[in-house]
């Protein structure tokens, strides 16, 4: 009898743990749990490209996007780098250059202090590079060296400051928050817009996402978030860097479209060593 009731107990145990692991997989559709990072081993995201297999995208863009944290408001940014214990994070001026302090959140949801609060803008382009230290092993986006064109498709990410069209924050849900959004290439203007704006795309990007990468149909990262569509154009932020207007018809596109930075742009400020 006892050997029964021990039997019995046991199978239920079993049970319990198979719910709560199909429940864990089919939540929300996240691809990625905190667990992969438990034996601080980095999931080999990459390993497709080799055998010319299609890769996972939604995978790649939840490992390596991270979402910075400031005391007012958060945006998004992207693992570019790793020399030993140190990662590079590439995100908008515009995320880190006004505010006092932040913090970067990675995919296991832990916090890391910036190694220096005092950043540096590249440049005049919207964008920066902050840096923390970490033990634990996380992916880095390779970059991709392709020309593209529109009508080329891909996907962007990042972690909306609202839920869906609410005013409620998603502060608590951390990266939990992460959102990924495909599209295709809409424009690709022969010269920038102010701050290095030069990437137009169908993608749907709202506040939070600035910062974020934007990924080819290979899981290359190619630029970052950074405009969303339907700017007011009497404000000039359609405006060509050397003070010329676009055309009418042109600039009816540019207002349908979100903006991004070419990741070409990036490269100007490091070496080849440094990129992945």
């Amino acid at each position: 009898m006892a050997r029964i009731v021990v039997s019995f107990w046991l199978q239920l145990e079993l049970m319990s743990i198979l719910v709560i692991a199909l429940t864990v997989w089919f939540d929300k559709g996240v691809a990625v749990s905190r667990e992969d990072y438990s034996q601080n081993q980095s999931v080999p995201i990459y390993s497709l490209l080799q055998n010319n297999k299609s890769p996972d995208i939604q995978k790649i863009a939840q490992l390596t996007t991270v979402r910075i944290l400031t005391p007012r408001s958060s945006g998004s940014g992207v693992i570019v780098a790793r020399q030993g214990q140190i990662y590079s994070v590439l995100t908008n001026w515009h995320v880190v250059g006004f505010a006092d302090s932040h913090t970067i959140m990675t995919v296991d949801g832990q916090q890391y202090m910036p190694i220096s609060q005092n950043l540096r803008q590249l440049d005049f382009y919207d964008l920066a590079i902050t840096q923390f230290r970490s033990t634990t092993s996380y992916e880095v986006a390779k970059i991709s060296r392709e020309f593209m064109i529109v009508g080329d498709q891909v996907w962007a990410s990042g972690f909306p400051i609202y839920q869906d069209e609410t005013l409620i924050t998603t502060f608590d849900k951390g990266v939990d928050a992460f959102r990924l959004t495909s599209g295709e290439v809409t424009l690709l203007p022969p010269k920038s817009m102010a701050m290095g704006y030069r990437l137009g795309y169908t993608n749907e990007i709202v506040e939070g996402m600035s910062g974020g990468p934007i990924f080819n149909a290979k899981g290359l990262l190619i630029g970052i978030n950074g405009r969303l569509k339907y700017g007011e154009p009497a404000f000039g932020i359609y405006e060509f860097e050397d003070g010329t207007q676009p055309s009418t018809e042109l600039l009816e596109k540019m207002v349908d479209s979100s903006w991004g930075i070419p990741i070409t742009t990036y490269l100007q400020f490091v070496s080849h060593e440094e990129v992945q």
